[in-house]
Order: C-alpha cells, then structure tokens, then sequence
C-alpha cells in the first residue's frame, strides 16, 4: 500500500516503454504516464512563457528522436503545448523547420511535418 503514494509522490519522468536513445534530451518536466510535480505545477498556474519553455523542450525532443512515418512527420500530446495553443507552437516549430499539419489536427496530440525548402533553393 505504501508503494503507491510514493509513485504518485516520485515526480513522474519514467518512460512508458523502455529508455529515451542516446542523444535525446531529457525532458524537465517529465516524459513519463505519471504526471511529474512540475508539470502539475504548470498545469495548475504556469504563465505563457513557462508554456513556451515547455513546448520548446518537447518539440526539440520530438525532432532529435526523430519521426517513425515515412514522410518525416512527428507527432506532439497537447499536454507539451495546452497554455501555449495552436499558434504559439506553429511559431515554435517554424524556428525548428517544421510547421503544424492542419490536416492531421487531431484531438490529444497534433503532427507536425518538415517545411519543405523554397523551390530552387538547392540550385546554387
């Protein structure tokens, strides 16, 4: 019985299935199924520049592991970017050279795919 108070008192941050890859960061406010005391705290009363950082860590996240679909597409839970919104992760992703699918809004996590290079830009 005491086990569980001391999982849900732990702070979250255990992966789902297995270890993060060598490279990727480690995600602050927790990257596990348990919600971590930060991310609480977040949730709870976070500002729009801690949503930010907050979305910044998992987008960058997201691109260094890189995408499991063929066309380079990622994919992030709303729980990374909710006290930011739609707009404000757009922007965040254009500084990442990527940009939201608003074809693939879907609710709980949103895709997001490589802005493509203007044409003739490779021609140099």
């Amino acid at each position: 019985m005491a086990f569980v108070p001391l999982l849900l008192a732990g702070g979250g941050g255990m992966p789902m299935f297995g270890r993060t890859p060598k490279g990727v960061p480690k995600d602050p406010y927790g990257d596990g199924v348990w919600l971590s005391r930060r991310q609480y705290r977040l949730e709870r009363n976070g500002t729009p520049e801690q949503w930010r950082e907050r979305a910044g860590f998992a987008l960058r996240r997201a691109v260094a592991q890189g995408s499991q679909e063929p066309d380079g597409k990622i994919s992030l839970p709303v729980s990374a970017y909710r006290g930011l919104g739609i707009e404000g992760l757009d922007e965040l992703a254009g500084a990442l050279g990527r940009r939201l699918d608003r074809q693939l809004l879907r609710f709980g996590e949103v895709a997001l795919e490589p802005v493509p290079p203007p044409p003739g830009a490779a021609c140099r």
